[in-house]
């Protein structure tokens, strides 16, 4: 057990001292301050119909944990997906390797660790929510109870499935980290579409329990029954908003076994994975590479070499045009990850063209454009990360030069994914939509 807190102890220093954690930690504070709107905003987080609750404890402390349960869960897994990619890169997994710890013991401890970074984010975000009823105080007494229970119950069990989730995904796909991400994707959004329709006890993000209490709070207090359930940022005018108050969740014993029974099973889930898991022996990657390896020709015999002559030689004439930039950039984008996501995203765009406008617009476009994160994300770095970044730092300007043929090809496969939408709205005649759409590829 002593290795076991020790890889916890360290990946959670090693996490939270990094650059990303403190990114996702800022963006994390500002949801946290916009889930809950202030008296007379012109959005609302959660709605039933046209009525929004007063703001008292129970309303802030269920509001600001059922939003942070979904959006710590969906960011968070791209924060802590990488924890054992980064002990095969660092040489780290070889050293545990050789310990006496278990493939369980590891995967747990790594789970833990995911907990842990996701559970100090959540932190702050609670922090957050009790220091916003003090800033806005409406005359309701502070009930801390509100604000205990509903975190303890809503997003705790749920970033734990996700930390599990995130390290399980890592054992299967490590060698396909843009399917982890993008199976992710289409995972969650899958369980945001039947969150609100399946029961409480099955609910993973813990959001239908308290919309089934405002629900019936709203018929309690006003009679009222077909309300339609609204959350996320939705503008609204504020004269047209009715207030109820809500009183928090009643939590039944099968209720808060179901929360704790996530718990279990993304333990189950990492004690499966663990008699998969490769354990840093990674020698079938060397030997297909060694499988794929062409043979060196040998070496033909020696041959008198002929004078050189300087004037016969073509002369070079230096180019300090940005064109030739831009042609290697668009080729590595292109170039990079595998051929088969090109057959994606030619299907998207074929479904571009044949689709309604609203539809190609606000869901394949975007669904387009997500699956060239990979493709997107190091187009600035990846000179450092090959180690060229001297050579290319020498150059003529490469500030003006290279910088701006990364931006632009970066452009150009946006506004090339996009340009079946672009072309039918310009037979349409319709150029505020094309002005969008080139913004958004921007």
């Amino acid at each position: 057990m002593k290795d076991f807190y020790k890889i916890v102890y360290s990946d959670y220093l090693q996490r939270t001292r990094s650059y990303p954690f403190l990114i996702t930690l800022a963006i994390s504070l500002y949801a946290a301050y916009s889930f809950l709107p202030p008296p007379g905003a012109a959005y609302t987080t959660v709605r039933i119909g046209n009525y929004v609750g007063v703001q008292n404890s129970a309303w802030m402390g269920y509001v600001t944990a059922m939003m942070s349960s979904t959006f710590i869960c969906w960011i968070g897994f791209y924060l802590v997906n990488s924890n054992i990619k980064k002990d095969i890169d660092t040489g780290v997994g070889m050293i545990t390797a050789t310990t006496a710890i278990t493939n369980f013991q590891y995967l747990l401890a790594k789970t833990w660790s995911n907990f842990l970074v996701l559970a100090s984010i959540l932190g702050c975000s609670f922090i957050m929510a009790i220091a916003l009823f003090f800033i806005r105080h409406t005359g309701y007494p502070f009930e801390p109870l509100q604000f205990i229970v509903p975190y303890l119950l809503i997003p705790i069990p749920a970033i734990f499935l996700i930390s599990a989730w995130a390290v399980v995904a890592e054992v299967f796909l490590y060698r396909y980290s843009i399917l982890l991400n993008v199976g992710f994707f289409f995972v969650f959004c899958f369980i945001i579409s039947i969150q609100l329709k399946i029961a409480p006890a099955f609910d993973i993000l813990g959001v239908k329990p308290v919309t089934t209490a405002m629900e019936q709070t709203v018929f309690d207090q006003h009679q009222e029954k077909s309300q339609v359930l609204s959350i996320g940022f939705n503008m609204s005018k504020n004269q047209h908003v009715r207030h109820f108050i809500f009183y928090g969740v009643n939590w039944s014993m099968p209720l808060i076994i179901s929360r704790i029974l996530l718990i279990f099973v993304g333990i189950i889930s990492i004690y499966l994975s663990a008699r998969f898991f490769h354990r840093f022996d990674i020698s079938d990657i060397v030997k297909s590479k060694k499988k794929g390896k062409i043979t060196e020709p040998v070496a033909s015999p020696a041959r008198m070499l002929r004078e050189v002559k300087l004037s016969e030689l073509p002369q070079v004439k230096p180019s300090y045009g940005i064109l030739p930039f831009i042609k290697t950039e668009l080729l590595m984008l292109f170039r990079k990850g595998p051929r088969w996501l090109w057959l994606i995203n030619i299907g998207g765009m074929i479904a571009s063209i044949f689709a309604p406008l609203n539809i190609a617009h606000k869901i394949i476009l975007p669904v387009l454009w997500f699956l060239q994160v990979a493709r997107w994300s190091d187009i600035a770095t990846r000179e450092k990360t090959n180690r060229i970044h001297y050579f290319t730092f020498a150059s003529y300007k490469p500030l003006t030069r290279l910088l701006s043929a990364q931006l632009i090809a970066g452009i150009i496969l946006a506004v090339s994914l996009a340009s079946p939408l672009l072309i039918r709205y310009g037979i349409l005649m319709q150029f505020l939509p094309i002005l969008v759409l080139s913004q958004e590829a921007y």
